[in-house]
């Protein structure tokens, strides 16, 4: 990382900053885009110490819910804390001219300034103050001041760079609580629906048991299945036998005296009729096995 910072040119970022930048950057943020305090905070590390920024920031600012913030640790229980809107930065990168892809690292002037007591930069002065906690203040204020980007090469950068997130959020923190909110409610719909489902189920299941024990059906599907088909198949036929004889009654040229079934063989006599108008007729829908005249009878036998 020390050897690609050195071959990145640094940046002093104002919020009117316009550059054409085409290699890799560096940018130190001007106090315009951050607010920073050192706080007393009686905790042990710095991710303790940033739970509670935004209620200590809230007395200066507004919306700290939606701001982000980063802490380091000056010695125990005191902390440099620094609030900032990462949109602002990112919309100001962007407008300045440099390429977000070039982008190396980002910094806050507070930590990278420290050795020049008060600069100018765009036309803007800034200074420390006794706290040490660099600020803007008017134009004319200062005598002398070094143009910051005069000595920007001579600066050694900190290793505390700026968490930032370099793109633009789609929706604002408040609309993704929202969002987020809005999917607890359809979760917790969706667990008690599914609950319910649960329970119905259970008690169809229950109710099928009573019908099998009260039908003396077996509990197992495959032997119920098994009755099924067996069932399905004698109705088959008998539907099959229904159709046939619907079929040779629909003919008044033929008289049906009497019928037999045999398996899947239909015996058919008939009485006065002409074998060859009879055969010609069933022979339509149905295959003949034998038809023969017999005394005054023909017989038929039908493939069902």
């Amino acid at each position: 990382m020390n050897l690609v910072s050195s071959n990145s040119k640094k940046v002093f970022l104002c919020s009117n900053t316009k550059i054409d930048e085409k290699g890799k950057v560096d940018i130190i943020l001007s106090p315009e885009f951050y607010w920073v305090r050192v706080f007393d905070i009686p905790v042990k590390s710095t991710t303790q110490a940033r739970h509670v920024l935004p209620t200590l920031f809230e007395d200066i600012l507004e919306n700290v819910n939606e701001l982000s913030y980063q802490v380091i640790k000056l010695e125990d229980d005191k902390y440099l804390c620094f609030a900032y809107e990462n949109k602002k930065i990112y919309e100001s990168i962007k407008k300045s001219g440099i390429s977000l892809s070039s982008i190396n690292s980002v910094y806050f002037a507070q930590n990278e300034c420290n050795n020049i007591e008060q600069f100018v930069a765009e036309n803007k002065s800034f200074l420390y103050t006794q706290d040490g906690i660099l600020v803007k203040v008017p134009n004319g204020l200062l005598n002398d001041a070094t143009n910051i980007n005069t000595i920007l090469d001579q600066i050694e950068l900190s290793s505390n760079k700026v968490e930032i997130k370099l793109y633009n959020n789609v929706l604002t923190p408040k609309q993704i609580y929202s969002l987020v909110a809005v999917l607890l409610v359809l979760a917790c719909v969706n667990f008690f629906k599914f609950y319910d489902y649960k329970n119905e189920n259970a008690k169809l299941e229950e109710k099928t048991e009573i019908l099998k024990v009260n039908s003396n059906l077996p509990s197992s599907m495959i032997q119920t299945n098994s009755i099924l088909k067996k069932y399905k198949n004698i109705a088959s036929k008998e539907i099959k036998k229904r159709e046939a004889i619907a079929y040779i009654l629909e003919n008044k040229a033929i008289k049906l005296k009497k019928l037999k079934l045999e398996k899947d063989v239909l015996n058919l006599q008939f009485i006065n009729t002409d074998k060859r108008k009879a055969d010609a007729y069933i022979s339509k829908k149905y295959k003949i096995l034998s038809s023969q005249v017999t005394s005054l009878s023909l017989d038929i036998k039908v493939k069902l």
